[in-house]
């Protein structure tokens, strides 16, 4: 029975946040508003950009839409690129790769530049399914984009004996409370942008500090589905 393990993007495999905040700071500054304090702007990465602007600076979404195409000038250019992977991300990819897993990327970033950050780091042909946000076809927070990304794999949830084969591996509240609601394993990582208390009050089935973790979680699950 095929299994499918779906990453989020930022503070999962990538460390974006340097281009996200300078890229937020040169849109709000561009428009004349305050600069959130560095601990609200953390609360950005993550979710759409758009919603955050509405809900930590207060603006309508005429506002949120018009700050964000400022953003994307700076962002579709030179932010997306400053961004590093994690330590030790090929080689998770690799490994679940190697041993028959159909893996997939569902993020609430863009999917063009979704594409574009996978192929900078020479990591696309890892993924048999790329997910991202797409105003035009309705997908813009996460559980429609993993909800797509689930159907696109073509895999089943569950097998005969009602294991869930599926596995959500994300930074965020969004990320686990969209696989649990749509029968996914949850597995939060700890090293990225969520903190340990987010990740547990949205009820992640595992929670990992690194990709050695990760790993082992995933040990773990086959020995469970082979018994």
């Amino acid at each position: 029975m095929n299994k499918t393990i779906i990453f989020d993007l930022d503070g999962t495999l990538t460390d974006s946040k340097e281009g996200i905040l300078k890229s937020l700071e040169f849109a709000l500054e561009a428009f004349g508003y305050d600069i959130p304090p560095y601990e609200t702007q953390l609360l950005f990465l993550g979710p759409p950009i758009v919603d955050s602007l509405q809900q930590y600076c207060g603006m309508t979404i005429e506002q949120a839409e018009e700050v964000y195409k400022k953003f994307g000038e700076r962002y579709g250019t030179i932010g997306k690129f400053e961004n590093q992977l994690y330590p030790n991300i090929i080689d998770l990819l690799a490994k679940v790769k190697n041993e028959h897993y159909t893996v997939a990327l569902a993020t609430a970033k863009p999917e063009i530049y979704a594409r574009e950050i996978l192929d900078h780091f020479s990591i696309t042909p890892y993924f048999d399914v790329i997910v991202g946000a797409n105003h035009k076809e309705g997908l813009i927070h996460k559980k429609e984009i993993l909800q797509k990304a689930i159907d696109l794999c073509g895999n089943p949830l569950i097998d005969d004996t009602g294991r869930r084969l599926v596995y959500m591996v994300g930074d965020r509240k969004y990320d686990v409370v969209s696989g649990n609601e749509l029968g996914c394993i949850s597995i939060g990582v700890t090293y990225g942008y969520g903190t340990e208390k987010e990740l547990i009050e949205a009820n992640a089935e595992y929670l990992c500090e690194d990709t050695d973790d990760i790993v082992m979680t995933l040990d773990l699950e086959e020995m469970l589905i082979r018994r």
